[in-house]
């Protein structure tokens, strides 16, 4: 059974604020600035093919050309420096919310679950 907290229930691309928006199962609303996720993309591009933690990788995307979701786990992005290898699971998504810092820990130690 899925936790609530990992269960996203709604998903908008705000491209004017440059963020993304998910409602969680558990009613919290996260607000994750492109350039944040862009930077954890999790694809192997970016993070490389070992398991020893996630690292930023800086940029300055500021909008998603596109967003599909893969099954009921994750959701693939496409961004407007046009990468689009990263498919974001929804625990690494939750993850990513900076408000969420202090629950999960920084991305580097939790992102990859």
């Amino acid at each position: 059974m899925r936790q609530k907290e990992f269960e996203a229930r709604d998903i908008q691309v705000k491209n004017e604020a440059s963020v993304v928006v998910v409602v969680w199962g558990d009613g919290h609303t996260s607000s994750i600035p492109v350039s944040r996720l862009r930077g954890y993309c999790p694809c192997a591009v970016c993070q490389g093919h070992d398991a020893t933690g996630v690292k930023f990788i800086e940029n300055s995307c500021k909008a998603i050309f596109d967003a599909q979701l893969v099954g009921r786990y994750a959701i693939h992005f496409k961004f407007a420096d046009a990468h689009d290898t990263g498919i974001f699971r929804w625990d690494t998504l939750r993850k990513l919310d900076p408000a969420e810092v202090e629950r999960w820990g920084p991305p580097e130690t939790s992102a990859k679950s």
